[in-house]
């Protein structure tokens, strides 16, 4: 059941009004809350959760969810039946030296790979934006460190669409020995499944009843084989119809990632709406010893539907930043 917050808010109107009032800082101080554990933070404006950041050493990752808009339902799903190791909006290497970091033993819920992290440096602010420091190791069989990956992520405050962007870079070293960043085979590929390439920074979405609509800079996907496409783009977007209106995300990945537009890997099932940017499904990632690469990415959410004019638009401004 909603809160009175949360029914106004359903409101185009109301929702205005609620961001007009953030922008004066006395009321955002009185307005957006923070709600700290020992393993996450939460951004609330009054009773509705913005988004939540967990990074409790018993998931499998760290991850945010419910990510979401200003009077909207969450865009993000967490741990779902059919893949109890997607973490609503979360970073997963696939293969490491052939060795498995992103599924998870549904009794254990380990993965064969060892993903560890120390706890977070926060920064919060009054107006709701944060920043985020993170270090990660992600270690060998024998638990030497073969990667360390220095992430800092900021969120912003509420912007005017009633969403928030999330700058996201990611810094990774690796230890003394080389490595073979992999993903499931691509169609085509020996041993290559309708399902292949994924590795790497993932959206679970919103699931049915709500309805999903992608698009990238390029216009609508509509080419489906098997519920899945594999556009190339700098951006991609999901715009996601829930009790009555529609609430949008989109992720940027950097042209630097990949040397240009990203290749996408997105699903829209009635059983599961997924998508990323599959920065290793053309190839395998060979890293030298002791080797550093950056990877950089944007999430935005807002409370109306995304255009492709829209993504062009900030994918442009983004990837002149």
């Amino acid at each position: 059941m909603k809160s009175d917050f949360g029914r106004a808010a359903c409101s185009r109107p109301a929702i205005l009004a609620v961001l007009l009032l953030l922008a004066d800082s006395a009321f955002a101080a009185s307005v957006v809350s923070w709600d700290r554990s020992n393993d996450g933070l939460a951004c609330k404006v009054q009773d509705q959760t913005i988004w939540r950041f967990s990074y409790a050493t018993n998931q499998g990752k760290p991850f945010f969810h419910p990510l979401s808009s200003l009077g909207g339902e969450s865009l993000t799903t967490f741990k779902p039946g059919d893949h109890p190791w997607h973490y609503g909006l979360w970073f997963s290497w696939k293969y490491i030296n052939g060795i498995n970091f992103w599924e998870e033993d549904k009794k254990t819920g380990k993965a064969q790979g060892t993903t560890q992290w120390d706890a977070p440096e926060i920064t919060t602010r009054h107006d709701g934006s944060a920043d985020i420091h993170l270090t990660l190791k992600y270690l060998s069989p024998t638990n030497t460190i073969w990667m360390t990956e220095r992430r800092h992520i900021h969120v912003s405050a509420l912007d005017k669409d009633g969403g928030v962007t999330l700058n996201w870079i990611a810094n990774f070293t690796a230890g003394d020995d080389a490595l073979f960043l992999d993903r499931t085979h691509m169609p085509g590929e020996e041993h290559g499944a309708v399902n292949g390439g994924y590795a790497g920074r993932s959206a679970r979405l919103a699931q049915a009843p709500a309805q999903c609509q992608f698009l990238t800079i390029d216009g609508p996907v509509d080419h489906f084989e098997s519920d899945r496409a594999r556009p190339n783009s700098s951006a991609a977007a999901c715009n996601i119809a829930q009790n009555g209106h529609t609430n949008g995300i989109a992720i940027f990945s950097k042209d630097s990632n990949s040397g240009g537009k990203a290749p996408w890997y997105i699903i829209n099932a009635p059983a599961m709406r997924w998508f990323s940017p599959a920065l290793l499904a053309p190839a395998p990632k060979h890293v030298r010893a002791r080797e550093s690469f950056t990877w950089s990415f944007r999430v935005v959410t807002k409370t109306d539907p995304w255009t492709s004019e829209k993504l062009r638009a900030l994918s442009a401004e983004y990837n002149r930043q």
